[in-house]
């Protein structure tokens, strides 16, 4: 702790404090105090965190205890110096709304519910929501739940899936285009490695004819190529497909909706393309028909069609619209 601030602390409360906020744990309860800082006694335990409470540097939750019925548990949690100096900065009436809008975390909370919590008037809670904005101490957020509420978190805070519904939408308005391009590329992904040669005109059937096309499972060791969901989701990743972060059970969100579409299956944990959607999409052509002719004559292959492009920025950029560019560049090819 810096001088400036904790002069006024004895060495006991900083020493209690600075253990606390030096551990991974968030939280500890007052039995599990006396055992980190060896205290003789509850009294000098008590002593030092009504200090590190007064000076703003320690916070009382309460959580249910395990295998207590229900019962309440008071647990103490130590807060970092420069929240402590952020809150002795702000007015009585900020700092009881900034703690409302802190307790609801990554959920956000509805100014009408820090209006019921807080007991204060309406006027007064919109005028510390402004100028606690204006410090970027806190934010609004749309929420895709309730996108009429105006709701708050802290300003650091990323709002969760619940608030913003996930990867799908952007603005609280669920996207359609990215999802139609993100499904576009993992049928491709699949079909290709079920059909290597759907695209190409290559390949015996076992009648004699000539086919365009001839699954995966039918040549000897490309069984095994079938592509599971990790395979589909590290794809992605590493082709630069798109730069909004999927997780796997996203990936599996945009399988199902092609198991549904009935143009993927699910065949022991891996997936294959159905070869009706391969001949939807041109391929499949068998010699002396032309009903399924590959469209343009282009050939299909997932690797050839892919390409970084040139003027991509090396950085962070997690905007979704660039996201939609590469998908955009890459279904086109």
């Amino acid at each position: 702790m810096s001088d400036s601030f904790t002069d006024d602390i004895s060495a006991a409360a900083k020493k209690l404090h600075y253990t606390m906020i030096s551990t991974e744990r968030s939280a500890y309860s007052q039995n599990e105090l006396l055992d980190l800082m060896k205290y003789e006694n509850i009294n000098e335990l008590m002593e030092n965190a009504q200090i590190l409470l007064n000076k703003g540097l320690l916070k009382i939750l309460e959580a249910e205890a395990e295998g207590q019925n229900g019962q309440k548990q008071i647990l103490f949690a130590a807060i970092s110096e420069k929240e402590a100096k952020k809150v002795s900065t702000m007015t009585p009436d900020e700092a009881i709304v900034y703690s409302h809008v802190e307790a609801a975390g990554r959920e956000g909370i509805w100014t009408k519910t820090i209006k019921a919590k807080s007991n204060l008037h309406q006027h007064i809670v919109m005028r510390c929501l402004k100028s606690l904005e204006s410090q970027s101490y806190i934010k609004s957020v749309k929420s895709v739940k309730h996108p009429t509420r105006k709701i708050y978190m802290l300003y650091h805070l990323t709002p969760s899936i619940d608030v913003t519904g996930g990867p799908w939408f952007t603005d609280s308005e669920l996207d359609t285009d990215f999802i139609d391009s993100l499904l576009i590329v993992v049928w491709k992904f699949i079909a290709q490695k079920t059909f290597p040669k759907c695209f190409k005109k290559k390949g015996l059937i076992p009648n004699g004819l000539k086919q365009y096309s001839y699954p995966a499972h039918i040549l000897t060791g490309m069984g095994s190529l079938l592509p599971t969901l990790n395979d589909v989701g590290e794809f992605i990743v590493s082709a630069g497909i798109t730069t909004i972060e999927l997780t796997l059970s996203d990936i599996k969100s945009l399988c199902d909706v092609l198991e549904y579409d009935e143009k993927i299956e699910n065949v022991g944990g891996s997936y294959k393309a159905t070869w009706q959607s391969i001949l939807e999409a041109g391929g499949g052509k068998v010699e002396g028909e032309d009903i399924y002719g590959p469209l343009d004559n282009e050939i299909f292959n997932i690797n050839d069609n892919y390409r970084v492009l040139d003027t991509l920025v090396e950085g962070d950029n997690e905007d979704k619209s660039l996201g939609k560019l590469y998908l955009d560049s890459w279904i086109s090819l």
